[in-house]
């Protein structure tokens, strides 16, 4: 009982991001607060979605990667349930291996940044792009500023 209970909210917080989330993963002992998964699939589809999303948002913060594989070897929580309202739940992750490519989120075909730019609907107004631009701007600076360091 208390296994599907906690099986219900991992796939709610995290299971958007991890395929292979399932009881065989778990590994539970309830009253010591010991919370167990093992050998956890990235979802990449799940995971490159959300940093496109976010690279749309906020273009300036946009990751110059796409995750193609990634997987932890073993994803553990430590619940204190006698001092829950106190104390932290910790999360730790141990061999998190990802494999990653160069790609840019912003050039993406098909995506339209909500102005129709891409189907000709509409123009985008000349503040907005030179706004854009210099958001890529202040990224690439960042981008090069970081790689002298």
């Amino acid at each position: 009982m208390a296994k599907k209970a906690i099986l219900e909210v991992l796939e709610s917080t995290i299971g958007r991001y991890v395929r292979n989330l399932d009881a065989e993963s778990l590994n539970v002992a309830v009253w010591s607060g010991k919370i167990e998964l093992q050998s956890l699939q990235l979802d990449t589809v799940a995971v490159n979605s959300e940093l496109s999303r976010r690279a749309h948002e906020a273009p300036n913060l946009a990751c110059p990667f796409r995750v193609l594989e990634g997987r932890f070897e073993k994803v553990q929580l430590d619940v204190p349930w006698a001092r829950l309202s106190s104390r932290p739940v910790v999360f730790r992750a141990k061999g998190l291996h990802v494999w990653m490519e160069p790609h840019e989120f912003l050039k993406e075909e098909g995506r339209t940044s909500g102005w129709g730019e891409r189907q000709g609907k509409k123009k985008l107004p000349q503040h907005v792009k030179s706004a854009k631009s210099k958001a890529m701007e202040e990224r690439n600076n960042s981008i090069a500023r970081a790689e002298a360091a």
